[in-house]
């Protein structure tokens, strides 16, 4: 499934003038009062196709911004225009980490190392805000974001299908247009997490040890502990229209885990879901139960999430019957082919007799 990445093309300005990396550019926050910048950015990068309408809206770029749940490290060019972005948004439960993304380069400006300078302020600004790590999610139509992290980042998993297929990337050609595509779990560090107790589930155990060493994590594993029959799952859920997932997150693990699962995915299905991933805590000692609950209802290996909700995370993922098939998956290092291998095995695994 994965096409490997050839030689990358320059980028060339409006007057045909080969890219260089001389431009002189200031990299800093934007402000709520620049939000207008950050939505045209996005046009000028995406059109009207953005996976998150919100930020086509003035109002709401501008309240997130001032509120702190986006910090947007820009790149401005000498006459004050915006040319890259890439921003880290703090999740709701807080924690010592975020989600990073939104990285977007001008079409003109692409092949001038912008996006690696504003990964530069991206890392000091985690720092500043005491997070140990962010998890980031490359996408594989193309490999550009994915070398930003690449000798850095760990990637940790894969998410199939996970955005639609109207997301057009302008100026730019990438494999299996109007076909959903795919992203990559990527974990970057920036600090020492605190050490942990995990129950990691047997089938996933030497993948999430090989995963844990890498990371240069510090964590006790643990194994199974029998489930508590009288147990009750306990679930958050949130429905995305806009990307048709569903997500879960098990707060805790119950014995009508599988149960209540099904019965969110067929209400979800009904509203037109085609993906939905379900999050695990490790250190619940019921984390192998629930894996295998889970699997025995169509839900595969997603990848690992350091630090991502009062400690790491599992996601596991599950795709409709109905749902299409991926764009072919561009992948920059021998590190995502091997994720993609893994994953996509899993899956398949789940036919098996």
């Amino acid at each position: 499934m994965a096409r490997t990445l050839g030689r990358r093309g320059r980028s060339r300005d409006r007057g045909g003038v080969p890219a260089t990396a001389s431009d002189d550019l200031a990299i800093r926050l934007v402000t709520a009062g620049e939000a207008a910048s950050l939505i045209a950015l996005i046009r000028r990068c995406y059109g009207d196709t953005y996976i998150d309408p919100d930020f086509y809206d003035d109002g709401v770029v501008g309240e997130r911004l001032a509120s702190g749940r986006l910090h947007s490290i820009g790149a401005f060019s000498t006459d004050g225009a915006l040319v890259g972005h890439m921003g880290i948004r703090v999740r709701a439960h807080g924690g010592v980490t975020a989600d990073a993304g939104m990285t977007l380069v001008d079409p003109d400006y692409r092949g001038r190392g912008v996006a690696r300078r504003v990964s530069i302020g991206l890392a000091k600004q985690a720092l500043a805000l005491g997070l140990v790590g962010v998890h980031d999610y490359p996408v594989t139509v193309h490999a550009a974001t994915q070398l930003l992290g690449a000798g850095i980042g760990i990637d940790t998993g894969l998410l199939i299908a996970n955005l639609p297929a109207d997301v057009a990337f302008q100026s730019m050609e990438t494999p299996g247009r109007g076909t959903r595509s795919s992203s990559l779990m990527r974990w970057l560090p920036f600090g020492k997490a605190p050490a942990r107790s995990v129950h990691l589930p047997e089938r996933y155990r030497p993948r999430l040890e090989a995963l844990y060493a890498e990371a240069g994590l510090s964590r006790r594993m643990l194994g199974a502990v029998p489930p508590d029959p009288a147990r009750r799952a306990q679930l958050e859920r949130s429905y995305d229209a806009r990307r048709q997932i569903l997500r879960i997150a098990v707060t805790e693990v119950g014995a009508d885990l599988a149960a209540r699962v099904v019965a969110e995915t067929r209400h979800a299905a009904d509203r037109g879901a085609i993906v939905a991933h379900a999050d695990v805590p490790l250190s619940d000692a019921g984390a192998p139960s629930a894996v295998e609950a889970l699997r025995s209802v169509g839900f595969s290996f997603a990848g690992l999430l350091p630090e991502y909700r009062a400690g790491d995370v599992l996601r596991l993922q599950w795709l409709s019957d109905a749902a299409p098939g991926a764009a072919a998956h561009v992948l920059a290092t021998e590190a995502t082919q091997a994720i993609e291998v893994y994953v996509l095995a899993d899956r398949a695994a789940l036919a098996a007799p």
